[in-house]
């Protein structure tokens, strides 16, 4: 179980979410066609669980800055799936009563939700719950038809 503190993945977050994309790219030294898929949320989420000490295993690796040579992954489900190996099993919300149940059970807490699809790796969305933007991030969620919803709550 990875020893995550809520204030440390927030700060490394928040950092990462304000920049552009491009800024972003050019920070991290990554290539143009591996920051395709930022919008997904992968990028941002491992960012910020990079930040707080954890040493990811996706493809993707840092190139400059502080976290030159750490490893990155751009893939929602597949980060949902090392998060539930790696840290523990996540607490699963069903999508049955709709996304807007989903916001409603969110709201208030923090921590990493995905938004599972069936479609692979690369499919869904994940993000940092900061216990106000429950209700944005399943908005932005729902395009996707997420079959299931993941939750890990970090103190």
């Amino acid at each position: 179980m990875l020893n995550l503190n809520y204030a440390t993945l927030a700060a490394a977050h928040r950092h990462y979410a304000g920049m552009t994309a491009a800024a972003l790219r050019e920070t991290l030294g990554c290539p143009e066609s591996a920051m395709a898929r930022a919008g997904n949320g992968a990028i941002l989420t491992s960012l910020a669980l990079v930040g707080a000490g954890v040493q990811l295993s996706g493809p993707l690796k840092i190139e400059n800055g502080a976290l030159a040579g750490r490893k990155l992954e751009n893939a929602p489900n597949r980060l949902a799936e090392w998060l539930a190996t790696r840290h523990r099993a996540p607490e699963v919300l069903a999508v049955g009563k709709g996304l807007a149940d989903v916001a409603y059970r969110l709201f208030g807490r923090r921590g990493i939700v995905a938004f599972v699809q069936g479609t692979g790796p690369a499919g869904g969305s994940i993000a940092v719950v900061d216990g106000r933007n429950a209700a944005a991030l399943c908005v932005a969620a729902e395009t996707l038809h997420p079959r299931v919803v993941h939750f890990w709550e970090i103190a």
